[in-house]
């Protein structure tokens, strides 16, 4: 290494540690990827940095009559890394349902089986078969891989598809299926873990590299399927109809009824004589799902996401002839990909289209690259949440390729928070900052509690987890945008974006990127958020007789002072100090009333502005007098 950089990083690590007071703020295996070049002091990524990737060829068979899926792959893997690999790690994510597996909850006796069926592999490697159980399956190659090398696999497998619990895909009835987490996938291999061998316990969810998809899906007569990528063969399947209102879709800001329940009764959906297999095919892309279903209506329209090359997105929604509020999803899918491209953000939708398939079940969403697989809520306002929230995990966790299994909050965080954005446009009276407020006060403070620095796979406590990816998280984003403005925030987060985009960021390369991109110090604020659980408990302390209002950090959590301070003469002033009023980490801070006027209440806080203790929150002169 360089001096130069030698003196950055300890520059860096010195400046940390003074200002928090923590010798083991950076872990060792980031101070080694420092070392080694793959990653910088600043939140770039190095010179070294390198990442590996895969090519899959899948031939699938859906059975929906017996509920099965089979399939079988050719899997090219490429070893771009520096090291010679004696081992491939490949995920058999459907063992979550192999009987007497663990899991992150119990499943009952329902849908357990034998999971994932390996029927055949063979690896141009050579390969030291062993038995498996677990998601994580261990390859043994006979011949080392080589940096720089490749090696095929092919792997025959099937398994039942869950009919009863499904965990984020499965047999939903009614000739409804949703197929993820399906495939053998192989493993993530980075510069900070090597192999990722975090067990699929049911909880955490996505870390995949980028990769490239060749997908045919064979399904039954008059199954429709929608899936990650493009389709290759819409002629083997559609009428000309059908077909030219696929294209006036691509081409128009209205919603156009490619496939309604009159189209299907008056038999003007499927050409005569087509085809079963359907073929997708998707490129560099952390995933590939597909949902497929039967007498399902389809909607669509497009969204000009990029003003200078006029790109335009697809976004579509599949759903059952009796929903409750899906029949208006492409509406409000469409709005959604429009406010991530222009307000928040504000980079053009990464992915040329965006489906979102009604699973038929009432509640609940589960993201995928272009994919999105939801309920159907009864309410608008919770649709509406749900179909932005599912979407705009297409930029966290899959355009940036961020690593939920070990920091959920760096994608669930960011898609709770961004949801803020529709809400508040097109449901006001929803409050869902204040909902979002309101879950993070439930449990900030408690036991139960745990910092976001903490693994996520280590956390086992649900609704510790739930307030831990979701809504803290959210939190910490939103008041880091107060604290440093909207425009510096948005501008950081764009450098953030740029740097990182289809590699892995850590939580570190984005705390250095915010704050050089920002050019500011933001320890003061990341310690208290991210790596401690510090409390919201803002409160009065005292009020002088120079209308001095001395407000106390008694939670030690750098939040926002909002005041309403009433006056003798019946005057009112509001008075709101953004986060950064913290900056200097103090313990308390002065605000200053008027000085021309007699003070007779302070009221602290608002609904938006979490607090576990409000009971020091107001000041009535009367009552001190007294």
């Amino acid at each position: 290494m360089k001096k130069t950089r030698l003196i950055i990083v300890f520059v860096l690590l010195g400046s940390l540690i003074a200002n928090a007071q923590i010798t083991n703020l950076i872990p060792t295996e980031l101070k080694e990827a420092f070392k080694n070049g793959t990653r910088q002091p600043d939140g770039r990524p190095g010179l070294g940095y390198w990442q590996n990737s895969s090519k899959y060829k899948i031939d699938a068979v859906l059975d929906t009559e017996n509920s099965v899926l089979q399939g079988e792959a050719e899997i090219t893997y490429f070893n771009n890394s520096p090291d010679s690999l004696n081992r491939i790690v490949m995920r058999l994510y459907q063992n979550f349902y192999k009987l007497g597996n663990a899991r992150g909850w119990s499943l009952g006796d329902v849908d357990l089986g034998d999971g994932m069926v390996i029927d055949s592999i063979r690896i141009d490697h050579g390969l030291k078969l062993e038995n498996n159980t677990a998601t994580n399956w261990i390859l043994k190659l006979e011949n080392t891989l080589n940096p720089g090398d490749s090696t095929q696999i092919y792997v025959k497998w099937h398994f039942h598809i869950p009919e009863k619990r499904w965990v984020r895909m499965g047999n939903y009835g009614k000739d409804r299926f949703f197929i993820a987490y399906w495939y053998p996938q192989i493993a993530v291999y980075d510069d900070i873990d090597g192999w990722d061998m975090n067990e699929y316990y049911g909880t955490t969810e996505f870390y995949n590299d980028f990769n490239d998809y060749d997908v045919s899906i064979k399904t039954p007569n008059e199954f429709m399927v929608w899936a990650t990528g493009d389709l290759q063969n819409p002629e083997d399947h559609y009428q000309k109809s059908i077909l030219n209102k696929i294209e006036k879709a691509e081409n128009t800001d209205d919603i156009v009824a490619i496939i309604t329940a009159d189209d299907r009764k008056e038999n003007k959906v499927f050409k005569r004589g087509a085809t079963n297999s359907w073929h997708f095919q998707a490129t560099y892309v952390p995933d590939f799902t597909f949902g497929s279903a039967k007498n399902y209506n389809w909607d669509a329209t497009s969204v000009e996401v990029d003003t200078i090359t006029h790109r335009r997105v697809f976004v579509d929604a599949a759903y059952p002839d009796s929903t409750d509020t899906f029949k208006d999803a492409a509406l409000w899918s469409a709005k959604s990909v429009e406010l991530m491209s222009f307000s928040l953000p504000g980079v053009p939708f990464p992915y040329e289209h965006m489906t979102s398939f009604c699973n038929g079940r009432k509640r609940g969403g589960m993201e995928s690259p272009m994919m999105a697989n939801n309920g159907d809520p009864s309410s608008e306002a919770s649709a509406i949440g749900l179909f932005y929230h599912e979407i705009s995990h297409s930029y966290f966790p899959f355009f940036m390729g961020t690593n939920e299994r070990k920091y959920a909050w760096m994608d669930e965080g960011w898609a709770t928070y961004l949801t803020d954005e529709i809400m508040r446009e097109l449901s006001p009276d929803y409050d869902y900052l204040e909902r979002i407020s309101s879950s993070f006060v439930s449990i900030n403070g408690s036991e139960s509690e745990v910092s976001l620095m903490t693994l996520s796979h280590n956390i086992t406590d649900y609704s510790a987890y739930r307030v831990h990816a979701y809504n803290r998280s959210a939190m910490a984003y939103h008041f880091l945008k107060d604290a440093l403005g909207d425009a510096v925030f948005k501008k950081a987060l764009h450098e953030y974006i740029y740097r990182w985009q289809g590699r892995h960021p850590l939580p570190y390369d984005f705390f250095a990127t915010m704050a050089d991109a920002s050019g500011q110090s933001l320890i003061w604020y990341y310690i208290p958020w991210f790596f401690e659980t510090a409390n919201a408990d803002l409160g009065i302390k005292k009020v002088t007789l120079e209308n001095r209002i001395i407000i106390e950090n008694y939670g030690g959590l750098p939040l926002p002072i909002s005041l309403k301070v009433k006056y003798s003469d019946g005057t009112i002033d509001n008075i709101y100090e953004n986060t950064s009023i913290w900056n200097a980490g103090d313990a308390a801070v002065i605000i200053n009333g008027d000085t021309t006027k007699k003070i007779t209440t302070i009221e602290l806080g608002e609904n938006t502005i979490p607090d576990i203790n409000q009971s020091n929150n107001k000041f009535d002169a009367e009552a001190t007098a007294e």
